[in-house]
């Protein structure tokens, strides 16, 4: 591949990154949210300024640059120099560096049943692996390095942030019905809209994120000081203080962050929406016309149409897989719990 305009702006300290913080989601489950937050964040503490779209209150220093919506493209990389002692964050959805798929037998056999799980083994061109909050917009990463540093147990932080497998199932269900790609809206050539939800959650989504999750839990049980487990449902449930602990540990040390209670605030689902309607866009690129891709419940529980009996042999399949699935709140019916 040639040389590009981009490859040219990137400092030659830059063309060295094989080791890299990594904050993964299971898709989602906040993958936005995060971006969006840290990266508020990193901006007014730069002493940027952001403008409340619903309340009018500007945020950050009132002369300083306001927060560019129309070039910020979601990384996957993000400029977190100062911020954290890190010169780029991961945020986004892989599988963990330093695992070794040839550990888990069903591994080879069971690809993931859409593109975007994995971004760092998914062949993308990795010398130009892209970076929002930078003077640049690229920065090449040696994927094989970071796999090594994080194999031994000597790379930076990880996390990743997982949902209750059920409520992930249904929002990427309905999420895939409403894409304008046809390869998240179809499977094996079906519209989403024609497939039974227990089709796919037992033929595609449970076994796509089991792929993923276990990787984490590997690399966890190896290395705990290095891999944090979080659940998406704590982070919803008391977003300044989990994402606090989550920029710790990526830190290596706790430190305060007078803005991210502010940053938080901006990346609210109501105010995200609004920055949408005055952008005429979906903010993550998936929806033209057809609406937002933010969840309409982000904070509510979305797996009101799985039975008992199909959560019961939802955990058992997960737990054949050798997914540990007392890592997951497992809620009864409503009308279960009631009847107790």
């Amino acid at each position: 591949m040639g040389t590009t305009v981009d490859s040219l702006n990137v400092p030659g300290s830059m063309f060295h990154v094989s080791s890299l913080p990594i904050l993964s989601t299971v898709p989602r489950s906040g993958t936005w949210f995060l971006r969006y937050a840290i990266s508020f964040l990193c901006h007014l503490e730069r002493g940027g300024r952001i403008d409340d779209r619903l309340t009018g209150r500007i945020f950050g220093d009132m002369s300083g640059p306001s927060f560019d919506f129309q070039s910020f493209k979601g990384g996957p990389l993000f400029h977190v120099r100062g911020t954290l002692p890190d010169d780029h964050l991961f945020i986004g959805h892989t599988t963990c560096p330093g695992f070794t798929p040839s550990d888990v037998d069903w591994w080879g056999a069971t690809p993931f049943h859409v593109p975007g799980y994995d971004y760092f083994h998914e062949g993308m061109d990795y010398r130009h692996t892209p970076v929002d909050l930078a003077p640049y917009r690229h920065t090449p990463v040696r994927v094989q390095a970071l796999e090594r540093s994080a194999r031994r147990g000597r790379g930076r932080p990880i996390v990743l942030v997982y949902r209750n497998p059920l409520d992930q199932a249904v929002s990427y269900f309905r999420y895939g019905q409403n894409h304008k790609d046809a390869t998240y809206n179809s499977i094996n050539g079906r519209l989403l809209t024609a497939v039974e939800l227990r089709d796919y959650l037992f033929q595609s989504a449970l076994p796509s994120y089991a792929k993923q999750f276990i990787s984490f839990q590997a690399l966890a049980e190896r290395h705990p000081a290095q891999v944090r487990l979080v659940p998406y449902e704590r982070l919803i449930a008391q977003p300044v203080d989990v994402l606090a602990g989550i920029l710790d540990h990526l830190s290596g040390a706790p430190r305060a962050r007078p803005a991210l209670a502010d940053a938080v605030w901006l990346a609210r689902r109501e105010h995200m929406k609004a920055i949408e309607t005055e952008l005429g866009r979906s903010l993550d690129g998936t929806r033209t016309d057809r609406g937002s891709h933010i969840s309409q419940a982000s904070s509510g529980r979305s797996d009101a149409h799985i039975d008992d009996r199909t959560r019961t042999e939802a955990m058992a399949f997960l737990d054949r897989l050798g997914v540990g699935t007392g890592l997951f709140d497992w809620p009864l019916e409503k009308h279960a719990a009631t009847a107790a």
